[in-house]
């Protein structure tokens, strides 16, 4: 498992460096501080971050617990099977629905599922997903200026 952690960290390292390089090709626009190459190189930057975290925090297995049991194994298995489909399912629930409802109910939505599929009691669900949607909402809407689908909250759409 450790060898596994450490070449998907360092896949994840050359991939952010690359999408990094590429990213500062990207032209600058003309009145802005910042050019179409910022995002990216954001997201770069935090994939070479946590590709380090990936392959430097990979250890050696621990050794196997010989008391438990197969079934046991076989459960957890299945349920982390189910928790990846359901998340899935959640992502492609939000592809389909982004436009209909549009961003801020969509994402809110997704945010919720997610967290209440990792266990998440729903006070904490609604106390993450809504400052977070909020969040995404000015960074992108009024700070980047990109525009996002309104859907059913178009009505009262500034």
């Amino acid at each position: 498992m450790a060898q596994h952690d450490r070449l998907a960290g360092c896949l994840l390292i050359l991939f952010g460096a690359l999408v990094l390089w590429r990213a500062s090709g990207f032209p600058s626009m003309a009145g802005l501080a910042y050019g179409p190459g910022l995002f990216p190189s954001i997201a770069a930057i935090g994939l070479i971050g946590c590709g380090a975290i990936i392959a430097l925090g990979a250890r050696r297995p621990a050794s196997r617990d010989t008391s438990r049991s197969e079934s046991t194994t076989g459960t957890s298995r299945r349920r982390a099977n189910a928790r990846m489909a359901s998340l899935l399912g959640v992502v492609l629930g939000y592809a389909l629905l982004l436009e209909p409802l549009g961003f801020h109910v969509a994402s809110l939505l997704l945010v919720v599922a997610a967290a209440r599929i990792f266990g998440l009691p729903w006070g904490r669900c609604l106390l993450l997903a809504v400052p977070l949607v909020v969040a995404v909402h000015a960074l992108f809407y009024s700070l980047l200026h990109v525009p996002l689908p309104w859907g059913v909250l178009t009505p009262v759409a500034w």
